[in-house]
């Protein structure tokens, strides 16, 4: 006897292969994911610590001159972290260690010495006075009244985004670009 398959039966095979295939496609789906959740492990994978320390800014650098062993034709002058007493310190929260994060010059690092920071990332700005003597001097003229004065040290800014490669090395050190802002 030959039989025929009434309409329902086909929907019915029809749907039941459906319904494999849709999860046998999940079941796929989820493997490959589960392969990329493996290698990518998040969102942000690459974030994957808190950093105790405040952000490294320019702020909390001021210029000073090179040391001899520092000495340098274009420049005599280097950022440094201020000192202790200076109100910049405060003003802005600097400490003696601080943050970095994707750097292009300190490549490895998350958290650097202030110092080194200034040293690599900032740039003395020009004018101020040469000397404390210089200074002290200037500060004796009555046109201090007027301008307020003649400071010793004066503010770095940040080099700028096409000066990086001067200060960038291939080890993530960093290198002296005796740079300084006009």
């Amino acid at each position: 006897p030959i039989s025929l398959l009434q309409p329902t039966s086909i929907v019915n095979n029809f749907d039941s292969a459906m319904n494999f295939a849709w999860s046998l496609f999940l079941v796929v789906l989820l493997l490959q994911l589960a392969e990329v959740a493996s290698r990518v492990k998040g969102l942000f994978s690459t974030y994957s610590k808190v950093l105790k320390q405040k952000e490294c800014t320019c702020n909390c650098c001021i210029r000073q001159k090179r040391l001899p062993n520092e000495g340098s034709a274009a420049s005599k002058y280097k950022c440094a972290l201020a000192p202790p007493n200076d109100s910049r310190l405060t003003a802005h929260g600097c400490t003696e260690q601080c943050s970095v994060v994707n750097d292009p010059i300190f490549l490895q690092a998350t958290t650097v010495e202030m110092n080194r920071f200034c040293f690599y990332h900032c740039q003395p700005t020009s004018g101020g006075s040469s000397s404390p003597l210089q200074a002290a001097t200037a500060n004796q003229d009555t046109q201090a009244l007027m301008t307020g004065g003649s400071l010793l040290d004066a503010e770095c800014v940040s080099v700028r985004p096409d000066q990086l490669s001067e200060v960038a090395s291939e080890d993530g050190n960093g290198k002296d670009g005796a740079l300084e802002a006009r």
